[in-house]
């Protein structure tokens, strides 16, 4: 470890000016290394975020040099007790930093493999995720998961983000869905700071993106994450992507792309079978503390049969009319609300759905919405619809500009945003958007009057 840092100090020299080299010579200190990992002391937590700012990256290509592979740095403050500063890379650092870190990284906490209740329909994909979680850039390198909505995706992709943390606390993890990859590129684009944005992406070690379906028709970012995947892959480091489509599915989507998703291994995640919406129920209740008794449980589970967030959606729904009626959860509560009497469930919102609701108030045509037109009877409702969009269904800004006759993302943006601040000044638009979302949540049936079109 000496040896290869006092190599590292000399080709730091060539490249940092006099001052900059002896600050670092001096005030830094090699403790430990763990794997590719090498743990380095600095004067103050100040001193580390400065470092990491501006020669975090000139020291990793140094150290990497002198070793002779890729090489992390991980520079810490000095400890009360040198011992204290082993744990951080061994066995994780203090709660409040693991907390700190864990944050930064995008993932979500709750989403881990214990958490994951494994079905024959998402078995291989699970040992999959299992397997990439141990050893990432190792095998299995990209991982490509796919699968219908809600069964089990973005929990399986986090859970491996989690478990490598869990390992090594100082891995660099990275989780993003493939929307907000876009939008921080364009956001670098025009700040002029694509150089940050770059090396961002680059320098994790575990980059995990969600739904890469959204890359489709999209240029600029599918070239800009072409990259970022040659990058990675070539310093093996670990790619995870999710997907509702398999590869070769995924309209507009670059062939370059699509052949380096199929590098590695492709998972499928397929619907569970009822035995296993059963015990995903009874997991869920005893994470909430709710009783759930077995005939209830199995009802659920018969009514919903291909999407887990819809049938945990139900048990929270059932959870809460208990809770409001003080009664417990019994076969006839969940008859009632889920039963074969019941009220089928409604449809979910779509864009045409809002489109719909808002033509139906507004008195436009859902052409005019699509169309080119700007006047003030058109563009009200359409910025209204675009607003209520993003309110009620998942679709990006990409996808609504599409359904609204091919727009940019920007003009989407602009329009939920102007939508949300006019609501604060104006009543009768807050009247409007607020009649329209109760006609929504209605399952489209009309509240109260329409206005009249001037």
């Amino acid at each position: 470890m000496l040896q290869a840092w006092k190599q590292a100090l000399e080709l730091l020299r060539q490249r940092l000016d006099d001052a900059e080299f002896d600050s670092l010579s001096r005030t830094l200190r090699p403790l430990r290394v763990h794997g590719r990992t090498i743990l380095v002391e600095a004067p103050n937590q100040r001193a580390v975020e400065q470092i990491n700012q501006r020669f975090l990256r000139v020291v990793e290509e140094a150290v990497s040099l002198a070793t002779g592979v890729t090489t992390r740095v991980v520079f810490q403050p000095p400890a009360a007790a040198q011992q204290e500063l082993f744990p951080i890379v061994e066995t994780g650092p203090p709660r409040h930093e693991a907390v700190r870190s864990r944050r930064a990284t995008g993932l979500q906490d709750r989403y881990t493999f214990d958490s994951f209740v494994v079905g024959g329909g998402s078995q291989f994909a699970h040992a999959a995720s299992r397997a990439v979680a141990n050893l990432p850039g190792e095998t299995y390198n990209p991982l490509f998961i796919y699968g219908s909505d809600g069964l089990g995706k973005t929990h399986l992709v986090n859970a491996i983000g989690n478990a490598i943390l869990d390992r090594n606390p100082g891995a660099r993890v990275l989780y993003i869905t493939s929307e907000s990859f876009m939008n921080e590129l364009i956001t670098s684009i025009r700040r002029d700071r694509m150089t940050d944005f770059k090396a961002r992406f680059r320098r994790v070690d575990v980059l995990i993106v969600d739904d890469v379906q959204q890359l489709a028709g999209r240029e600029r970012t599918q070239e800009e994450f072409f990259h970022t995947f040659n990058a990675l892959y070539e310093s093996r480091r670990q790619i995870v992507l999710t997907s509702d489509k398999f590869p070769k599915d995924v309209p507009d989507l670059e062939e370059r792309l699509r052949n380096r998703f199929e590098w590695g291994l492709i998972a499928d995640l397929q619907p569970p079978d009822i035995e296993t919406r059963v015990a995903i129920l009874q997991r869920k209740a005893e994470d909430e503390q709710i009783d759930l008794p077995a005939d209830v449980a199995m009802l659920l589970a018969t009514r919903f049969e291909a999407n887990v967030r819809d049938l945990e959606g139900a048990l929270t729904r059932l959870a809460a009319l208990a809770s409001m009626q003080k009664r417990a959860i019994d076969l006839e509560l969940a008859d009632g609300e889920f039963g074969a009497n019941a009220r089928e469930p409604r449809l979910p919102i779509t864009i045409e759905t809002v489109q719909k609701a808002v033509c139906d108030y507004f008195q436009v045509r859902t052409t005019d919405l699509r169309s080119k037109k700007r006047t003030r009877t058109i563009a009200v409702p359409r910025q209204v619809a675009m607003y209520l969009c993003r309110r009620f269904t998942d679709a990006s800004f990409p996808s609504i500009g599409d359904r609204f006759g091919g727009r940019d993302h920007s003009t989407v943006i602009h329009a939920a945003h102007v939508v949300d601040e006019r609501m604060k000044q104006d009543p009768a638009l807050r009247s409007a958007v607020e009649r329209i979302s109760r006609m929504l949540e209605n399952g489209g049936e009309p509240v109260g009057k329409p206005v009249e079109r001037r």
